[in-house]
């Protein structure tokens, strides 16, 4: 089942139009994935640097929990909305 749920690596280029939608797309088939697993003993950390490009993993490469890979890759594909260019 865990093939499945498995997600793509992630390899989207930060600056592309659909860099947030890819990414919310990932994070969620990556939550997923995790979601089969026991939770007790997991390192998602371990987990999540095998299913992000060597590019990407620049990025985080120096995180040692979980939490501070997943703030950065949002700050990286999630951009605040332009007003002015919104409108």
């Amino acid at each position: 089942m865990d093939r499945l749920l498995r997600p793509e690596r992630l390899d989207t280029d930060p600056n592309s139009s659909s860099a947030a939608q890819e990414w919310t797309h990932w994070f969620k088939t990556f939550q997923s994935f995790l979601a089969v697993f026991p939770a007790e003993g997991l390192n998602k950390l371990r987990v999540l640097t095998n299913f992000v490009s060597p590019r990407v993993y620049e990025a985080i490469a120096e995180c040692t929990i979980y939490t501070a890979p997943i703030r950065i890759l949002e700050d990286l594909y999630i951009k605040p909305l332009n007003e002015t260019f919104a409108r």
